[in-house]
């Protein structure tokens, strides 16, 4: 038998998060991810915190360049995915970058090799062999000095000839070919040491060119010039001639760091908010508020990756010197700003976590990311499925994944506690992959516990968990498409099935998601088959306008919250002549 449910025009209010809603959760062992809800200078903002362990051993933290060269760009998502098999990642947007070619404006240092030189008048960001952060501004002094002559000043490094800066070299760090310039000449390197900076590197002159926009060997680089430094390169340079580079970073911190960042201004020294930093930042990007991303330091060495959204109704941004004050007050001893406005993203294994200032996410030029490499259990693809038959979330899906060689101990258990399946073995980098499904299976609270210990005896476990609950089921709409009419409004008979007592509500919204109408609420209910009917019209007794609509059947007990939708399209019939 079929139980009708009459419908009741009751109110239904939609309440906003609120200033003060803050929530955390669990990303990987160590690894939080804290969304907030503040109101800051009179305006409501909404920040998003990841905080990880100092680094060591199954955690490091360092910059991620984006395409793994200098030019063009990729999303902070995008580069976690391309890396996700050597680590799982949580990241933010790094340096400032030219909207054209897409190489960032500071320096990118990695594994002690220089790919692009330091702005010198804003800050770098460097990540200590200590674990430590350390933040400062650095010059550069590169030089070039062919065999028998005096030395010359190297004004560029993988970055494009700017006025009064007329030469420059060029790595495949870069890319696979130069930038073109007018009237330029090019001294070909075919074989070059790695760039370390502050170390004399020795090689040959093995080609000169008339042209630019040319290739750059593989191991070697490319010396551009034009104007003046054109005339002289040319005076000097020849093929089979020793030249000596110089790539000279002062101040620096020798022996102490293996990767740096640009970016900037600094915002926390020894744990005190730094309003001006007078690096050189225009009045437009510091004083407005706009969306704003950060990286600091705890006392206890862990680290904060921290995205402010902005331009919105919901979420204000800050300025600078309140980026400033709110990184002192999460804790940092040091931290430093990097690229704001739409660049502004926060990702965790590949998803974004924060609102986009553009509407979707941006292409950067590079990224700070936390590499976790212990045993990383992805969240199941439902919180709450049901295995009952009706075709909506019919199999839960699980997965492991071990980016080091580790014995593998994965487990599956049922609510009392009691094995349902295992896998143990000794993998190399892999995930595992549980489906779980179809009749009889147990409701309740089930259990995905996952142990791995890597060669070097680290061990880490991460458990998920997540409901069976086959209360709701079968919601079917009698028909697709409604036709409304003044006054009469229309018909559409919603019919589902519970199979288990619970407190229900049956309820109508729009296309923005805004309560429409209430069709039934009841604490309770028994295990039948009901239906309702909606009359196309609001609480209110008006004929709601034309567009898409869902019927939202929701139901509450011990086994938790579950919620099934159907959508109709409403049209309204037009008036007779």
């Amino acid at each position: 038998m079929r139980k009708v449910i009459a419908c009741a025009a009751l109110a239904a209010v939609l309440v906003p998060a609120q200033a003060g809603a803050q929530s955390t959760t669990e990303l990987a062992p160590g690894v939080t991810y804290t969304r907030d809800v503040r109101v800051i200078g009179g305006r409501r903002v909404v920040s998003h915190v990841i905080t990880a362990p100092a680094p060591g051993g199954l955690y490091d933290v360092r910059p991620v360049l984006s395409n793994d060269v200098l030019i063009g760009r990729e999303t902070v998502s995008a580069m976690q995915r391309r890396l996700t098999g050597r680590a799982t990642l949580a990241g933010v947007n790094g340096d400032l970058f030219d909207w054209t070619l897409g190489n960032p404006s500071g320096i990118y240092l990695r594994e002690g090799v220089l790919l692009a030189r330091p702005q010198g008048r804003r800050s770098v960001l460097a990540f200590g062999l200590d674990g430590l952060f350390r933040v400062g501004r650095v010059g550069f002094f590169g030089s070039w000095q062919v065999a028998g002559y005096p030395a010359h000043p190297l004004f560029q490094f993988n970055r494009p000839l700017a006025e009064d800066r007329d030469l420059g070299i060029f790595t495949r760090a870069w890319g696979p070919r130069t930038p073109r310039q007018p009237r330029g000449i090019e001294v070909v390197l075919q074989d070059m040491p790695p760039p370390f900076p502050n170390t004399p590197l020795q090689t040959q002159i093995t080609a000169i060119r008339k042209s630019t926009g040319g290739p750059i060997p593989a191991g070697g680089a490319v010396i551009q010039a034009r104007k003046y430094w054109r005339i002289g390169l040319l005076a000097e340079a020849a093929a089979g001639r020793e030249i000596t580079l110089q790539l000279k970073l002062k101040p620096w911190w020798d022996g102490a760091v293996a990767d740096a960042v640009g970016g900037g201004p600094l915002l926390v020294r020894n744990g005190t908010p730094v309003f001006s930093a007078g690096e050189e930042f225009s009045r437009f990007q510091l004083r407005p508020r706009h969306p704003r991303t950060a990286v600091g330091q705890l006392a206890d060495g862990r680290i904060l990756l921290v995205a402010f959204d902005g331009r919105r109704t919901a979420s204000a941004g800050l300025t600078n010197a309140q980026l400033a004050a709110e990184m002192a007050r999460l804790g940092a001893q040091t931290a430093m700003a990097l690229d704001a406005g739409g660049s502004t993203t926060i990702a965790w294994d590949g998803k974004v976590l924060n609102t986009p200032s553009d509407g979707r996410e941006r292409a950067v030029a590079n990224s700070v990311m936390v590499f976790y490499y212990g045993v990383y259990a992805r969240p199941p693809r439902f919180d709450s499925f049901s295995p009952n038959g009706d075709g909506v979330k019919e199999v839960q899906r699980l997965a492991a994944k071990v980016v080091l060689r580790s014995d593998v101990d994965a487990q599956l258990l049922r609510p009392n506690g009691e094995l349902a399946w295992r896998y143990q073995a000794t993998v190399t980098p892999t995930t595992i992959h549980k489906d779980l499904g179809g009749a009889g299976v147990e409701e309740g609270r089930w259990k995905w516990v996952v142990r791995a210990v890597d060669e070097q005896g680290r061990e880490t476990t991460m458990t998920r968990e997540f409901t069976v609950n086959s209360t709701l089921g079968f919601l079917r709409l009698d028909k697709r498409r409604v036709v409304v009419r003044p006054r009469r409004g229309g018909r559409l008979v919603a019919s589902w099935r519970l199979a288990n007592t619970a407190d229900l509500r049956v309820r109508v919204v729009n296309a923005k998601d805004r309560p429409v109408r209430r069709l039934y609420a009841q604490a309770g209910v028994a295990p039948a088959n009901y239906a309702t009917v909606w009359n196309g019209k609001t609480g209110r007794g008006k004929v709601v306008p034309a567009g898409l609509y869902t019927i939202e059947v929701r139901v509450v007990n011990a086994l938790g919250v579950d919620t099934l939708e159907r959508t109709v399209r409403v049209r309204r019939a037009r008036r007779a002549a």
